[in-house]
């Protein structure tokens, strides 16, 4: 994307606020490739520090990163699709579908030791109106909607995680499904993406069991990422670039990389190409993206998760290989996160 066009869309989403319009989260991601994204089943997920970093140094892996960091404070995403919200006292987040439309209201999630666990329906009722299609402890949107919300951008999902401490005190554990439903809740098509270590297709079969702690994806942060290879060291132990030097078995050295970044900052972003065009396919439109979330070892709050109204992905590079390491990134979704990035070592 030239700068032109992008500083044209930075302009325009200003424009909106200024307006007292939704707000747009406008982010351009790299391709997925070795140093970009690690891979968790079925998703892409990115670590934004991480691309920040290497994008900074200008490492064409990384590159475009435009729109880092990614705001997360209630003045920054009023507006956008928010599936997961902290209930520790945030409330500016009006839905940018509109009053009894098909869409459920955000999720509110658990803030410092109300519980280290969370699953959709487990914290607090299920939010919003009934509509035709919506099924319990699940987010949905119907599809029709949700495309008229991307307005012709990528489904790319953003997790803002935010652990208190520091190092592996940090650490927390995603878990992700992403169905397209009916509006009986029948998965279409066999139409199902996990974020997961698992190693493919879906595991829950619909009665939001807790999956076993295995599938997880582990969210790490304070690691090095070597600057030629892109696997990831030193895991819960960097705790600043001082300690991603130079030296034998890292030539280069690394970026350190916080996926812990505050409390106003994205830390993962996820994608799926697949699901991504299903989503999106006019034909589907009368269908529903079904969403069910899962996290542990939860130990501060403000876990926050959305769909990104203007993001966009970069597909010229290659895809990488399947990560057994944790998500030295997410991610989320990843993702939620969540959302997180690691390499095999």
């Amino acid at each position: 994307m030239n700068i032109l066009k992008l500083v044209s869309r930075a302009v325009m989403a200003s424009c909106l606020c200024a307006a007292g319009m939704a707000t747009a989260t406008v982010l351009d991601l790299p391709s997925a490739n070795v140093m970009s994204t690690g891979l968790y089943n079925d998703f892409n997920v990115y670590s934004l520090d991480l691309l920040d970093k290497c994008a900074a140094a200008g490492d064409s892996r990384c590159l475009p990163s435009a729109g880092l960091p990614v705001q997360s404070s209630p003045g920054n995403i009023a507006g956008q699709a928010i599936v997961l919200q902290s209930a520790d006292g945030h409330s500016n987040f009006p839905s940018p579908f509109a009053p009894g439309a098909s869409a459920d209201d955000r999720f509110l999630t658990p803030t410092g030791m109300q519980s280290s666990t969370y699953q959709m329906g487990s914290f607090g009722a299920e939010p919003g109106g009934k509509f035709v299609g919506d099924q319990a402890n699940r987010w949905e949107v119907k599809l029709d909607l949700l495309q008229n919300y991307l307005d012709g951008h990528d489904l790319v999902f953003l997790f803002d995680n935010n652990q208190s401490n520091s190092r592996d005190s940090q650490f927390i554990f995603l878990w992700g499904q992403a169905r397209i439903v009916d509006s009986s809740g029948a998965t279409v098509n066999k139409l199902c993406f996990e974020l997961s270590t698992n190693g493919s297709s879906c595991t829950d079969t619909g009665a939001n069991p807790a999956p076993a702690n295995s599938q997880y994806v582990p969210a790490v942060s304070d690691f090095c990422v070597d600057k030629i290879t892109g696997i990831a060291y030193d895991i819960g132990l960097a705790g600043n670039a001082n300690d991603c030097p130079i030296m034998a078995g890292h030539p280069q050295g690394g970026y350190q990389v916080n996926n812990n970044v505050s409390t106003a900052v994205a830390e993962f972003a996820a994608f799926n190409q697949a699901l991504h065009n299903a989503a999106t396919d006019a034909n589907n439109g009368d269908y529903f993206l079904q969403l069910n979330i899962k996290y542990y070892s939860n130990n501060a709050g403000a876990e926050q998760l959305w769909i990104c109204s203007d993001c966009t992905i970069d597909r010229d590079q290659l895809v990488p290989e399947p990560s057994s390491l944790p998500l030295a990134l997410l991610g989320l979704m990843c993702a939620a996160g969540m959302l997180v990035r690691a390499r095999r070592s």
